[in-house]
């Protein structure tokens, strides 16, 4: 966050869980980005999100949306790790 602050007891979005991830994985580019229809205008979390989706880290939902902005529960950041594990 701004300031150099961490904030340890917040908790994280969708678009955080993946950037965490894409970053861990020395921040590689997507080869295009993706088309789901909440993307977050924010150039890093745009890039992580259309990486993981491109590597089919995250699917999204049915209805082609991301919804970065969502509290990531639990079930999803098991399912990321999983998967990027697996690939």
């Amino acid at each position: 966050y701004d300031g150099n602050v961490f904030k340890p007891w917040a908790s994280c979005n969708r678009a955080a869980i993946v950037t965490f991830l894409w970053r861990y994985a020395n921040k590689p580019v997507a080869a295009q980005m993706a088309d789901f229809t909440d993307m977050t205008g924010n150039s890093d979390f745009d890039r992580a999100i259309s990486w993981a989706a491109e590597n089919g880290i995250t699917t999204g939902w049915d209805d082609n949306t991301f919804r970065p902005w969502n509290t990531c529960n639990r079930l999803a950041v098991v399912s990321f790790l999983y998967r990027l594990a697996d690939r």
